[in-house]
């Protein structure tokens, strides 16, 4: 039990190891990692607040005010009395209390009624960026998974060009030993072999940067992939071009965003310009002031003391017209600063049109090559196999040279790395026609990560 225990510890004390994971589970991490999208959810939390604070403008306020304290006065000073001015003395120690209770409703206020739906847009707009920016983590995420499962995959077809370039070799050698060949297809059948581990070493290269930008995503420097690329990758129908356009042009959150922000700043130069109108508020105010104490009065040689109580209540109801007829030009200003940001908004909104519809032609016709891309990449894999295995088996008979099997392996592996980067490029191209369309969700996520999760365990190359 007690080695048991030691063999636990000592396990626990090991530096990391690279865990495998599925393209759902990095996605999953990498929604909680992520700056870019915390910052765009922390920014629509933020814009959420700009709604109601519009709304504020337009409904009633009410507001208390109460005060209470001593105050000691003293006055004293020549009044006409009768025929002449008497000297009179004022003397006053009272304390006074106060309070006021205020409720302002606005009845017409143009600027704060076209505030109010522009915040509603802009609520919108940042909703539609936070979607955008989910759906463009989404497909980094996606991109970058199977950019590891190319790396894994172009490694492992390099080594295995590389055990058979070893073995080519050895047999060459062995035959130019016992005599029944010469030395230049061993020479050959090396230098092709010392051409491969520099391409190996590459490839290690490349999967170890594939690795670390993908977990720089999830925050976690012992994430990796777990998946094969689908060599049967199952491509989408694609339809109408103008289908996809149509949908891109109401379902793209980036454009959404967009025309939801040109909307808002249409209604901003409304509200801008309602400053040449007045504004009405009816406000209602009652007032309550009390106070107690003493007072002293001399006057004529006489003094008198007496109370200093004093109580006042008052009820006022007032409609108010505010209007302001010139404001030194910033009216003016005002709006043609409203109506210049309109314009950008608008053309930032086409500009945004124009790139949806340009990433849906380019990735559909793309998409719609990668299905003979596909089928020409696998076939030229199959029949380079074939010609592999056959030429071995000519070499042996010596019906052929080295050259010619070296010749051989080199096309297969140039089929297989032409086969992975087929793949690659298909994944890459259905993933953008989904972000332009605006359907690159969790589901698209699930069912990628389905399609690339391995059915076994198989050992995956490392560096």
């Amino acid at each position: 039990m007690r080695f048991l225990l030691v063999c636990i510890a000592l396990v626990a004390m090991l530096p990391n190891v690279a865990r495998a994971s599925t393209l759902w589970q990095v996605w999953r991490a990498a929604r909680t990692n992520d700056p870019a999208f915390l910052a765009a959810g922390a920014k629509l939390r933020a814009t959420a607040t700009d709604r109601p604070a519009a709304l504020a403008a337009l409904l009633p306020h009410v507001a208390l005010a109460a005060g209470a304290g001593p105050q000691n006065q003293y006055a004293a000073g020549p009044e006409f009395y009768g025929t002449g001015f008497e000297p009179i003395t004022e003397f006053q120690r009272i304390g006074v209390s106060t309070w006021q209770a205020t409720l302002t409703q606005t009845l017409f206020d143009w600027g704060s009624v076209k505030s109010y739906q522009a915040a509603g847009f802009r609520v919108q707009a940042a909703a539609a960026t936070y979607q955008a920016t989910l759906e463009a983590l989404t497909v980094k995420v996606a991109t970058d998974y199977v950019a590891v499962l190319a790396a894994n995959a172009d490694l492992a077809a390099l080594r295995g060009a590389e055990r058979g370039f070893g073995k080519q070799y050895h047999d060459a050698e062995a035959r130019y030993r016992a005599g029944m060949a010469g030395v230049i297809g061993a020479d050959e059948a090396r230098a092709a072999l010392e051409s491969l581990r520099a391409q190996v070493v590459q490839a290690q290269t490349t999967l170890i940067a594939a690795r670390e930008t993908l977990a720089a995503l999830t925050g976690n420097p012992a994430i990796d992939a777990n998946g094969s690329l689908p060599e049967a990758l199952p491509l989408p129908k694609l339809g109408g071009i103008g289908a996809w356009i149509d949908r891109a042009r109401s379902g793209n959150p980036t454009l959404a965003a967009a025309n939801l922000t040109a909307r808002g700043d249409a209604e901003l130069v409304s509200a801008a310009q309602g400053s040449y109108l007045p504004n009405v508020s009816l406000q209602l105010q009652h007032t309550h002031i009390a106070q107690g104490g003493h007072a002293a009065y001399a006057f004529l040689g006489q003094s008198i003391t007496g109370p200093g109580n004093l109580l006042q209540q008052g009820n006022s109801a007032t409609v108010q017209l505010n209007w302001h007829v010139f404001s030194g030009g910033a009216t003016v200003a005002a709006t043609d600063r409203a109506r210049a940001l309109r314009d950008e908004a608008h053309d930032n909104a086409a500009t945004a049109q124009l790139t949806v519809i340009r990433t849906i032609r380019t990735d559909y016709f793309a998409l719609t090559l990668d299905r003979s891309r596909l089928d020409a990449a696998r076939s030229a894999a199959l029949v380079a196999a074939k010609a592999v295995r056959a030429a071995s088996d000519g070499v042996r008979a010596g019906l052929i040279s080295e050259s010619d099997l070296i010749a051989d392996r080199q096309q297969l592996l140039s089929a297989d790395l032409a086969l992975h980067a087929a793949i690659v490029s298909a994944i890459g191209h259905e993933l953008g026609l989904a972000q332009a369309e605006g359907s690159a969700t969790p589901a698209l996520v699930h069912s990628l990560s389905t399609t690339i999760a391995p059915t076994h365990n198989p050992k995956e190359a490392k560096p």
